[in-house]
């Protein structure tokens, strides 16, 4: 039915996409097969010759999907590395270090559900131990690529060597996968945004100066000279770091840091004041009205920075203890809905599309009354993991509640979005979760909403939440989108 997707029968497969190891038949690339295919657009009856033509195109056919089927795990035995990387982000790709079948087969099964690209390396003729591993896939595939050794070794020889060789994981057979998912998701959570540096001077030419040397060192800043703007540059910069003079017409740096922290969500953003103040009692003084640090101008371009990017990484990690659910990493209940109403703004600013999923996992106190609270958490951190993996690093999530999440996809339609939690519901309904007694397998349901058919954040919630309840009634295991149940 329009506007529902997903079936409660069966378990579906994965829409992962597998290593390329080899390239498609030449024969697809040729001009032959494509003038046959024109031999449809012939207003008339078939002859011989077009049936010959059109057998030899099922042929060609035929054999690429046979050659296709042979590459869904991997190279064939004996293959020497040779990796060609997919086109996906490089935060998806893992590369493990030796591993035999079925072992390799069940790993690149389980993880290709979460989002992940598996390829597997098996060592070369002569290469001993595994920094020469290492070095061959680093060459292969790039320095920055996660390296991951699985081994039947739990010896601290064997993994004082594999930490030598630089590998980012390691993992004792027989493998636990929750915790393996568990690793490659920190390994790959999201590649570093840059700093965010908000800097306030009424004087433009050194404000620019000060941005000039911070984005040098490749942090990010936003400007504001009128000190009476800075609040709209607050929520929509979302800064790292406060740097702020002290002596501006209108109000002076020590009152606007005042006003900033009567804010709940920007009392932890650290303030650093610059000025040509030299007296030492007035530069305490400003800082006991909310600054965090005192320079005194001209600042040095390499000790603003250093000292900037030390303020920022404990300003951020405050951040994320405050802003974080302990159990998932997700934003917090109060912080999504915070991003939702932001996103929104954004949105009807820029005249543009923006959708909102509720995701709820089926039958949640069943899991927890039938396996126990611990295997109710590792499917709440699956679901999380999951959603981390196989949504865009621009999309936000966060934990509503319980076992309810939101979703908020910033530039997407109601389609899109449809098409999108679809694909998560599949491969969340494949994994199997293991309790060490038991495996079992969960589904979801998900409703989904869009702007502009509603408007405000409450909204948005309030259309995904009805869509998500429709998803419960007509029987689990499904998405529904609001627009199509006005």
């Amino acid at each position: 039915m329009p506007g529902v997707s997903g079936a409660p029968t069966g378990r579906e497969p994965s829409t992962a996409r597998s290593t390329a190891w080899s390239a498609p038949p030449a024969a697809w690339g040729c001009p032959r097969p494509r003038r046959r295919l024109g031999l449809l657009e012939h207003q008339r009856a078939p002859g011989s010759g077009d049936r010959a033509a059109v057998e030899e195109l099922l042929a060609l056919l035929t054999a690429a999907v046979a050659e296709d089927a042979l590459r869904d795990f991997g190279p064939p035995e004996g293959f020497e590395p040779h990796l060609v990387l997919p086109h996906f982000e490089p935060r998806n790709l893992i590369v493990v270090v030796e591993t035999a079948e079925p072992f390799a087969r069940e790993l690149q099964l389980r993880l290709s559900h979460f989002g992940f690209e598996l390829q597997m390396f098996e060592r070369a003729a002569g290469a001993q131990g595994a920094p020469a591993a290492a070095a061959a896939v680093r060459a292969a595939c790039g320095a920055d690529v996660p390296v991951v050794f699985v081994s039947s070794r739990a010896d601290i020889e064997a993994r004082l060597e594999a930490v030598r060789a630089g590998c980012n994981g390691y993992f004792v057979k027989p493998v636990n996968f929750s915790e393996v998912v568990t690793t490659l998701d920190r390994l790959t959570r999201s590649e570093p945004e840059p700093y965010r540096i908000l800097i306030v001077d009424d004087e433009a030419e050194a404000a620019a100066y000060h941005a000039a040397s911070l984005e040098a060192a490749g942090l990010q800043t936003a400007i504001v000279t009128d000190p009476l703007q800075v609040t709209s540059q607050l929520v929509e910069f979302r800064p790292d770091v406060i740097l702020m003079d002290v002596y501006m017409p209108r109000c002076s740096g020590a009152e606007l840091a005042a006003v900033i922290r009567q804010e709940e969500a920007f009392v932890g953003v650290p303030i650093v004041f610059l000025s040509r103040e030299t007296d030492r009692m007035k530069q305490i003084a400003a800082l006991g009205e909310g600054g965090d640090d005192f320079f005194s101008k001209p600042v040095p371009p390499a000790e603003l920075v250093a000292a900037v990017a030390a303020r920022a990484l404990r300003g951020r990690t405050l951040r994320q203890l405050m802003e974080r659910d302990g159990l998932t990493g997700l934003y917090t209940h109060s912080r999504i809905i915070e991003q939702l109403e932001a996103a929104v703004r954004r949105a009807d600013r820029r005249d543009g599309r923006l959708a909102v999923a509720m995701i709820d996992v089926d039958g949640f106190k069943g899991i927890n009354d039938s396996h126990g609270h611990l295997a109710g958490d590792q499917v709440l951190k699956a679901l999380a993991q999951l959603l981390r993996q196989r949504l865009r690093l621009s999309d936000i999530l966060g934990r509503f509640g319980g076992d309810e999440y939101l979703v908020v996809l910033p530039d997407t339609d109601g389609a899109a979005a449809l098409a999108k939690m679809d694909d998560i519901r599949c491969n969340f309904g494949a994994v199997e979760h293991d309790t060490g007694r038991q495996s079992f397998s969960v589904t979801l349901s998900a409703g989904i909403a869009e702007f502009p058919l509603a408007v405000t954040g409450h909204e948005l919630i309030a259309r995904a939440d009805e869509a998500l309840y429709r998803a419960k009634r007509a029987g689990r295991n499904r998405v529904v989108l609001a627009r199509e149940e006005g």
